[in-house]
């Protein structure tokens, strides 16, 4: 059992869940202890902003982080060259893909440390792809070809819906059930239908393509909401009403619920392969087949990462990482082998779900965080695979005008629609009118599932070889590239422009007796627990 010293003179202690003790040492100077560099570099405190008049966000630790990453990247591409040859060499496949990924990797975060803006790193990538492609510079479709790029496309997403599971808390909504379940299901099914009905309408599609549209664009980007309350939060907005775990439980139930609908209209919109009519399986209609395949296989892998390993192996975090990592892999990769798509994604959410929900009851206490931050650094190394890959596929050469006014005629009008309902959703609760307009406003943001969604749906056309299947996948990822390049940089704008207007704040002294008290609170719900060898003398005692 780990011991956590309250308030130490010199250092903290957390169990990080690894079977392991981490100590942190809160001096933040550069080198102090290294009595070998000049004084004056080792009393620099890395957190203190390089320029004070410039960007108060480029920190000499920023600068450390640059080097690291810069060096990786050199490293990187020295391995691949040993590997790959003159295939890394300027002018070779492998080397343009490199060469876009961290491009993308570079103007992604340059872009989102500008100040004021706090622009999520997936616009500056998906910006770097359609920059590459453009101009020129990379043909990723004559480099790789559509398998290649298929793959790869396959392998980031698994990510991204791994992290949508990890991050969903089961506090919110013990604590607030109406107020989660409203704001997370009502907004985003109403966009999706105003979304279906204008692309019916204005965009010609069938039925079918309509609500497998708008299932895509009514997903919710929680990286973008999460990261600007959390920088709220640093400031002490919002910090009163705990608005932020609210918020992230939400937009991980959003996404859930969205992913459900697309797997159910992914299923009815493409034509399953029916060379073996015998498979009894197929007489069961796709929608709800993929539906009850990916939930029961989700919930099996689930179930069974909650026993194995047992929860005293001294490795068990890592085996828990790996688990859930090589499980996602096989149900996004083995989808298409058992013709089972949309299924495959929601099968990834509920695996995590399952599994965190069984460690928390088993294990006590649970603390998931090490998790996720396990899967945050990949998906942070995966993001600008999948952003840049899927920006390199854009070609604005061949966009019609008319028809880019029509596709942002049908954004504003699902985003409207899910604005007035987000702050519908909020009636009848403990918020002020201004934190009710905030969460409205803080819910329209789009990112990273849009830019994973709509490329399947453009994936499986090119499998059924449709030309009319073809014309609108295309179109539907361009719509989707488009609600992403606007909707990620207004919400974020929006949200850090009206936080502090519209939020209460909240002194540190004040931040920090509500987490006292809520910590005082959890102990004193917590059984005592007593050893099982007391607990024998105990039975002794009585039958003497």
């Amino acid at each position: 059992m780990v011991r956590i010293e309250q308030d130490p003179p010199t250092r903290r202690m957390h169990s990080l869940g690894t079977g392991s003790e981490i100590f942190e040492d809160p001096d933040e100077s550069c080198c102090h202890r290294a009595t070998i560099c000049n004084p004056y570099i080792r009393d620099i405190s890395v957190m203190d902003p390089v320029c004070g008049c410039c960007c108060e966000q480029l920190t000499h630790a920023t600068l450390f982080w640059l080097v690291t990453v810069t060096a990786m990247v050199f490293m990187s591409y020295a391995i691949l060259y040993l590997f790959l040859g003159e295939l890394m060499l300027p002018g070779g496949n492998m080397f343009g893909l490199f060469a876009v990924i961290v491009f993308a990797y570079f103007l992604g975060w340059s872009l989102a440390y500008l100040p004021l803006l706090n622009l999520p790193p997936v616009f500056g990538m998906l910006l770097a792809g359609i920059m590459a492609r453009n101009f020129d510079w990379y043909n990723i479709h004559e480099a790789l070809g559509s398998t290649v790029i298929r793959k790869i496309r396959t392998f980031s997403v698994t990510f991204v819906l791994l992290r949508a599971g990890l991050e969903l808390t089961h506090t919110p909504l013990r604590e607030h059930p109406f107020f989660v379940i409203n704001l997370a299901v009502i907004p985003c099914s109403l966009e999706m239908i105003t979304v279906a009905l204008g692309s019916y309408l204005l965009l010609q599609y069938p039925w079918d393509w309509a609500f497998l549209t708008g299932s895509i664009l009514a997903c919710i980007s929680p990286v973008v909401p999460v990261n600007c309350i959390l920088a709220l939060a640093d400031r002490g907005y919002g910090e009163d009403t705990d608005i932020a775990t609210l918020l992230f439980t939400a937009a991980s139930i959003d996404d859930i619920h969205i992913v459900s609908l697309y797997s159910l209209f992914f299923s009815i919109t493409f034509t399953i392969d029916n060379h073996a009519e015998s498979h009894w399986w197929l007489y069961i209609p796709p929608g709800l087949r993929d539906l009850i395949a990916g939930v029961c296989f989700g919930f099996v892998l689930g179930f069974f990462f909650i026993f194995f390993p047992h929860r005293k192996d001294p490795y068990v975090f890592w085996y828990r990482v790996v688990g859930l990592v090589l499980g996602s892999l096989m149900c996004t990769t083995g989808a298409a082998r058992f013709a089972i798509t949309g299924g495959a994604f929601l099968a990834t959410i509920i695996m995590s779900l399952i599994a965190t929900t069984g460690w928390r009851i088993l294990t006590n206490p649970f603390d998931i965080k090490p998790l996720r931050k396990s899967v945050h650094i990949m998906w942070h190394f995966m993001q600008p695979v999948l952003a840049g890959v899927i920006g390199a596929e854009i070609d604005l050469h061949n966009w019609s005008n008319p028809r880019l006014i029509l596709h942002l005629i049908v954004i504003t009008f699902g985003t409207t629609v899910r604005l007035i309902f987000a702050f519908l959703a909020t009636f009848h609760t403990d918020f002020s009118s201004k934190e009710r307009l905030f969460i409205a406003l803080s819910w329209i943001s789009k990112g990273t599932l849009q830019a994973a969604l709509a490329p399947m749906t453009l994936e499986q056309a090119e499998k059924d070889d449709d030309p009319g299947e073809m014309e609108k996948a295309i179109d539907v990822v361009r719509l989707s590239v488009v609600s992403v390049m606007i909707l990620a940089p207004l919400g974020a704008m929006i949200m850090m422009m009206t936080g502090p207007l519209l939020l209460n704040k909240t002194s540190y002294e004040e931040h920090q007796r509500r987490r006292e008290l809520s910590y005082l609170r959890l102990l004193s719900l917590q059984p005592v627990r007593r050893r099982r060898s007391q607990r024998i003398d105990n039975r002794r005692s009585r039958i003497v």
